[in-house]
């Protein structure tokens, strides 16, 4: 029989004991460690709570996105950890404040590896992702995917389509190898609390790019792309300020004390998470913005909590895809979180107990060692984290497409737009309470979307007085309208309502409106917006909702 340790998943912390705090360039507490630390620090001692006066800061280091982390003298529980930080925002000169939150990987490990090359998660009709065909495009030569994961152990079935990675956990406790950063990205192990080592990482680089067609073990699905390893998460999970430098360094950022990044990724894979909102994560969103704008598609896993994908980070925040988890039979696997915020689902598995069939699992490249590395091995794993590769190996499979169609490389937006677009209907519908996406994805039909022209973003036809209704997405996500108006029209009102979450509106006259350049928006807190146009001029008016917040059911219409 097979055992599984149980589900990695996320909790509300109960307390602190390290800060990020970034000030606005210019400040005086930005200019040295020093100034950093002892402003903060007078910060924390007139906070006002028991034993504030005895406390103090250290600082630790400064991120790749310019924030600086610090370490109290002694862990703040939940309620002093949110009174220092309410006044540290307060002050003009910082721009955010936050705790530096554990993250956590996302899986399940049966503790009897198993040997097997049944996946079904490329093949099956009703739940795969038909990935062979996709391989009649593409395989992914070219393209470059980090793995911001637990490092990588040497497996034969992985190693050729490996290239160099880095270690970015800071504090050796979480990091367990005894030297810090460095340019080591093997995974020493990270057994923590009872629970054996996972090799998690290397679980997932072999989803992403396992080397295929040598005779043995298992195959990728961009099996001719490259996977750089990027160690982040060690005993306990991994800090918020290591993921987020991580991220910097993966997407071609620079990152004080650490060597250029020679081969730069295209596609990063985060398949980890934490309790929270990323709206109370600023330090990660910063970093994921640096990454889209160098062109870098950003995918993460959803979550294992069976939540809402909106109370988790990196899961909820803007500009990710984010990835929920499927079984064979194309349903909700139990543990996946869902919401606005999931762009779409793909194969996590729905294993609950070691005994399950072999098509219940996700199998990939290990390692048999409780602690330490020992033997390579082919491992079964459930999870969002074992989804999330699955769609960040076929953005691979796409950004070689185009490049090989002599099309331009894609956009973070354009290879969401297409991923969503492509998506094979859910073959149950998930209920309206558990939304899972646009559906399954579908490796075959997204590689072959991205050898085409992209041309204009398609804009969907609004009707004169017929609502257009259960409009959602995540935060970051643009919905795009049309309108056609006749001549003497006398009053055009374009407008949002109901639903929830919070959406803003752009209208242009002629062109696509965008939230830089626009002739009219509507921008108020929720869904209730309205643009009214007197005495408009004829022609195609288009609008765009954008999602300030993940929105869920929001209606949308014209009315002249």
């Amino acid at each position: 029989s097979r055992n599984i340790v149980p589900l990695a998943r996320t909790q509300a912390p109960t307390g602190f004991d390290r800060f990020i705090v970034k000030y606005r360039d210019g400040s005086t507490a930005r200019r040295t460690a020093m100034a950093t630390a002892d402003h903060a620090g007078a910060v924390l001692r007139r906070t006002g709570f028991a034993g504030a006066s005895a406390l103090s800061l250290s600082h630790v280091r400064r991120t790749g996105v310019g924030a600086d982390v610090m370490r109290a003298s002694r862990r703040l529980n939940k309620a002093e950890a949110e009174a220092f930080l309410v006044q540290l925002r307060r002050d003009p000169s910082v721009q955010f404040a936050q705790p530096d939150y554990i993250k956590q990987r996302y899986e399940v490990v049966p503790n009897d590896p198993y040997f097997a090359q049944l996946q079904w998660d490329y093949t099956d009709p009703v739940g795969g992702i038909n990935a062979t065909t996709a391989w009649d495009t593409a395989q992914g030569d070219g393209v470059v995917v980090a793995v911001l994961d637990t490092g990588h152990a040497d497996h034969s079935d992985l190693d050729a389509n490996l290239v160099p990675g880095y270690d970015f956990i800071h504090d050796p406790v979480v990091g367990g190898d005894g030297d810090g950063r460095d340019a080591d990205a093997h995974d020493p192990g990270d057994w923590y609390g009872g629970d054996a080592s996972s090799w998690h990482g290397t679980h997932v680089a072999g989803t992403v790019a396992a080397v295929t067609n040598n005779g043995t073990g298992l195959a990728g699905v961009a099996y001719m792309a490259k996977v750089q390893p990027v160690r982040v998460l060690g005993h306990g999970g991994g800090y918020t300020s290591d993921i987020a430098d991580a991220i910097v360094w993966a997407s071609g950022g620079t990152v004080d004390g650490v060597p250029a990044n020679e081969n730069p990724a295209e596609v990063i894979n985060l398949s980890l998470g934490g309790y929270g909102s990323c709206t109370q994560d600023p330090m990660t969103q910063a970093a994921i913005d640096g990454a889209i704008s160098r062109g870098v598609t950003v995918v993460v896993a959803a979550g294992n909590d069976s939540m809402d994908a909106a109370n988790a980070s990196p899961a909820s925040c803007k500009g990710v895809i984010t990835v929920g988890a499927t079984g064979i039979d194309g349903g909700k696997s139990w543990f996946s979180n869902y919401g606005a915020t999931v762009t779409l689902s793909a194969p996590g598995g729905n294993a609950t107990s070691g005994s399950d069939p072999d098509d219940r699992w996700i199998w990939s490249t290990g390692n048999a060692g409780s602690e330490g590395p020992e033997a390579p091995a082919l491992v079964g794993m459930i999870g969002t984290s074992q989804a999330s590769p699955h769609v960040a190996g076929v953005v691979a499979l796409m950004q070689s497409a185009a490049v090989a169609a002599g099309k331009p490389v894609l956009t973070p937006a354009q290879v969401k737009n297409i991923l969503r677009r492509t998506a094979r209907p859910f073959p149950m519908q998930p209920p309206v309470s558990t939304p899972m996406g646009a559906g399954i994805l579908d490796a075959a039909a997204a590689t072959l979307a991205a050898t085409q022209d992209v041309g204009d973003e398609p804009a969907e036809a609004l009707s004169n007085r017929v609502p257009m209704s259960g409009q959602t997405g995540a935060a970051g996500d643009e919905l795009l309208y049309s309108i056609e108006v006749p001549a003497g029209t006398r009053s055009l009102n374009l407008r949002s309502y109901g639903g929830t979450g919070n959406v803003s509106l752009y209208v242009a006259h002629d062109y696509l409106p965008t939230a830089a350049q626009h002739d009219r928006k509507s921008a108020k807190p929720g869904n209730s917006e309205a643009v009214v146009i007197t005495n408009p001029v004829a022609g195609t008016y288009y609008l765009r909702m954008v999602g300030e917040q993940a929105f869920t059911n929001v209606s949308v219409m014209a009315l002249y």
